[in-house]
């Protein structure tokens, strides 16, 4: 009784509308420019990644409080300077830290821990026993230097020091200082810097070091679709003005950078799917519908479903977020079923000898025919993918929520596009070409299936059996790194940090009333190390106290010179330079071959610059002793330094480990690869068990991830007791609901089998897609019983458009899901990934499986 009822509705409904064509065309009209207004003024989207979950529980009252006492740790931006020469890289890092400092109103808590004039004092204490040893070594090689720069500072006392070197004996060092003398000379002559960096000669290595520069941004919009644009642009020119010397690279990460970098990806995924969905579907529609009309029709549905859409989100959540916007692309997919159903059945009901003619009675006639076959169906199927979409909307899970809302009302408004502009636009553009709608092949392989379904029937068990084995390995990955552009430069950034063991988002934070006794926790398997205030105190201060003691006397004649000569004349400059050319040039034979080639060099070059004016020299002193000068201030300072503790430690560090409140705050760094998240579960769990209260980033991500977790749960659970509840009602039979979830149920457990097998884990993104499975899948399995009650076999099933409808409808979903795949936002790419295995699957098992399923019952083969 309802069943006819409701029909009776659907079907007067499309005859008022055939009937009043164009008005109703004009009131379509009217109201998609009036939604699109709305759309369009009241958009906003939410770029808060941590609105996207509701977020309760101890484990979030603890970071809170750790962001209420450490403001200036939270959310920040990291400027990464990396390269050989640590001149080069301690003068980009100071150059940035002050350009960031001019900006108060852009930036806030600025702070370059490493390039601080504090560590810069006490650097040799600092280094561990064999650097300082190794540094002691190449300081007293350079001691001779050092004493003719402080006696004499200028190009003269170097000159001779070279020249009393080459005439007696050379020692070792003399080598290094020719060479660098040699270089600085040619660069004069070539007209480029002759800068000798001799804190590279003290300091460097050889291996790539990192410094790092810290800040908070003063300019974030949640308002706006990219909240820390300003910032970013502003740290990107800061970064393109500098000029870096040598192999210096400056990068950018931390949170700031990566969640930047994460919605930038989300946004251009979502447009780059969209258009190449829009693509994909023109492809399919134009191979398998072969009507101008039809497609016509098809995307213009589309089109006015988007712009009701966005409306109707605006008017109901508020605002998109970046797992709701997702929605634009999959209504496309979406929309399009209905669209393709109501229109392949009205192609077939056209081509009808009643119905056939050019007159609007015979296509009001179609479409009344189409209604009656096909209009339950649809209303059913609304109803169905809603309760799927909708099965997040009950729970903590506030993005996947909201994209819930949006998308059970997407739906409806799919479904009401469907009995209203479809029918209308069909009577005002005339007669649709018939076309003779069979599937030879589909059916000659049903029918194969059907003579040996007892087969196909123990197959399907063995098959679903192993899935199941296999699909209960799958394991949820909450980190939120995994959701985010690998090749993003702070997602690399990030890596390299972690690689050299110089930071890891994975570490957790302890606050505590007085200093935290690490033993417990260091003793934990899964801990590496305890970082606590102690480890910003030099060790063994008492030995390298007295390596800082024995160089005070070695390098005292540098330190505190006898006497300090005036400048050099550039005629004295000559005489000097002259001089070193003749003694060159009487001993060069007698010396080692690679001096010998360092000193040909040099001769050669003084010998240019003595042709050139005599300012070249003066250029070519400050070049070489421009830096020596500034590196003998900080040595007085180096080796003179005392003991440190705490309180001595500079304000912005000690207030980075010590709040105004008394909080300590101590890291945990784990020992195990924690990219993993089975790793980082037993991390966190075995820290929180020993301090509840450890708290950090990933305690967060992991307190998420078990609301997710639940949430899913619920959803699932409501959108499976919800179709059945609708499948019971609408077929009146048991048996036909229970035949329509057998492949949605086959279909779950091989898209989990295949996700186990190819290392495709549920993620914070993804997990949507099972719920999705049963709310999407559940169509066509309804279209095809549906068909199958009216046909009465599956022979003639199989000969009517529905298949066809399935095939086309469905491969355009699959269409734009993986055009989803291709987003470099990895949690839109794996809900493509995804959506594309379990919809083809779905695929496969409806148009072949469900109709041997329903060959057991079938009341004639």
């Amino acid at each position: 009784m309802f069943e006819r009822w409701f029909t009776s509705v659907l079907v007067n409904w499309v005859d008022r509308v055939a009937n009043q064509p164009r008005l109703t065309l004009v009131l379509l009209t009217a109201a998609t420019a009036g939604l699109g207004w709305v759309a369009y003024d009241r958009f906003q989207i939410n770029s808060n990644l941590d609105d996207l979950i509701s977020q309760a529980g101890t484990w979030r009252d603890d970071f809170d409080t750790f962001r209420e006492r450490f403001p200036d740790l939270i959310d920040t931006a990291v400027i990464v300077v990396s390269g050989t020469s640590y001149q080069g890289v301690e003068e980009t890092t100071g150059e940035i830290e002050a350009r960031l400092l001019a900006r108060p109103d852009i930036y806030t808590a600025v702070y370059a821990p490493q390039n601080d004039p504090f560590f810069r004092k006490h650097a040799l204490l600092y280094l561990a026993e064999d650097e300082l040893d190794d540094m002691a070594d190449r300081l007293s090689e350079a001691q001779p230097i050092l004493t003719a720069v402080a006696e004499d500072p200028s190009l003269r006392g170097i000159l001779n020091l070279v020249a009393d070197g080459v005439a007696n004996r050379p020692g070792a060092g003399l080598g290094a200082i020719v060479h660098l003398l040699a270089t600085s000379a040619e660069a004069v002559v070539a007209g480029s810097d002759p800068e000798v960096r001799w804190t590279d000669e003290f300091f460097s290595s050889g291996e790539t070091l990192h410094r790092l520069v810290f800040l908070k941004g003063t300019t974030t919009d949640f308002d706006e679709v990219l909240p820390n644009a300003r910032i970013m642009s502003e740290l990107r020119s800061l970064i393109a003005a500098l000029d870096l010397s040598g192999d210096v690279r400056v990068r950018i990460t931390g949170e700031i950078a990566l969640s930047h970098e994460e919605i930038e990806a989300a946004i251009s995924g979502v447009i780059n799917a969209g258009w190449l969905a829009v693509v994909l579907l023109i492809a399919v529609l134009v191979l398998g519908v072969r009507s101008l009309k039809i497609i016509v029709a098809t995307f213009l549905l589309l089109g006015v479903g988007v712009v009701w859409t966005s409306a109707y989100a605006m008017l109901s959540v508020g605002e998109y977020n970046t797992l709701s916007i997702v929605f634009l692309v999959m209504f496309f997919g979406l929309g399009v079923d209905f669209a393709i159903h109501y229109s392949l059945r009205y192609q077939e009901a056209a081509a009808r000898p009643d119905t056939a003619g050019a007159g609007p009675g015979s296509a009001i006639q179609a479409l009344r025919t189409t209604t009656e076959s096909v209009g339950r169906a649809i209303a059913i199927c609304t109803v169905t993918t809603a309760l799927g979409f909708l099965g997040f909307w009950p729970t903590n899970y506030q993005g996947l929520a909201d994209l819930g809302v949006i998308s059970a009302g997407g739906m409806v408004i799919a479904a009401f596009l469907t009995f209203t502009l479809l029918p209308a636009f069909y009577v005002v553009t005339g007669p649709i070409r018939p076309h003779v709608m069979n599937l030879p092949s589909g059916d000659r392989l049903v029918g194969w299936l059907v003579d040996r379904r007892a087969g196909v029937f123990a197959v399907l068990a063995v098959l679903g059996v192993a899935a199941g084995i296999i699909a209960s390995q799958s394991h949820f990955d909450y980190s939120v790194l995994a959701l985010r552009d690998p090749n993003a430069e702070s997602m690399q950034t990030l890596r390299l940090l972690q690689k050299e063991n110089i930071t890891t988002s994975y570490a957790l934070t302890v606050l505590s009333r007085g200093p935290l006794d690490g033993t417990r926790l260091s003793a934990l398997a899964t801990v590496e190390s305890v970082r606590t205030f102690e480890d910003y105190i030099p060790r063994d201060q008492e030995a390298k106290l007295f390596v800082l003691e024995d160089l005070q006397e070695l390098l005292w004649s540098a330190l505190e010179p006898a006497r300090v000569l005036e400048g050099p004349s550039p005629g004295e400059l000559q005489s000097s330079a002259m001089r070193l050319r003749e003694v060159v040039g009487e001993t060069r034979a007698s010396t080692d071959q690679l001096l010998a080639i360092e000193l040909r060099r040099l001769d050669v070059a003084v010998g240019r610059l003595l042709e050139l004016p005599a300012q070249k020299l003066q250029i070519w002193q400050q070049g070489v002793i421009g830096n020596l000068l500034k590196e003998l201030v900080w040595l007085r300072e180096a080796v003179n330094a005392g003991p440190v503790e705490f309180e001595d430690l500079p304000e912005r560090l000690r207030t980075r480990l010590l709040s105004s409140s008394g909080d300590y705050l101590s890291t945990v760094i784990p020992r195990e690869n924690t990219a993993k998240v089975e790793a980082l579960s037993r991390f966190i769990e075995s820290v929180r068990e020993e301090i509840p209260y450890a708290t950090g980033r990933p305690v967060i991500e992991w307190g998420v991830g078990n609301i997710v977790v639940d949430a899913f749960r619920q959803a699932l659970l409501f959108a499976i007791a919800g179709i059945v509840v609708v499948l019971a009602l609408a077929f009146r039979n048991l048996r036909d609901g229970l035949l329509i979830l057998i492949p949605l149920a086959l279909a779950t457990l091989f898209t989990l089998g295949a996700g186990v097998l190819l290392d495709w884990p549920l993620n914070m993104a993804n997990i949507l897609v099972l719920p999705l499975i049963f709310g999407l899948g559940v169509d066509n399995g309804i279209h095809v019983v549906d068909r199958y009650r009216g046909e009465g076999d599956v022979e003639h099933l199989m000969h009517s458009s529905t298949p066809r409808a399935v095939m086309l409808s469905t491969l355009t979903t699959i269409g734009t899901f993986a055009a989803l795949s291709l987003s470099p936002h990895h949690g839109t790419a794996s809900i493509g990934i995804l959506l594309t295995v379990a919809v083809t699957l779905l695929l496969i098992l409806t148009i072949f499986v469900l109709p041997v399923l329903l060959s057991f019952v079938s009341r004639s083969r």
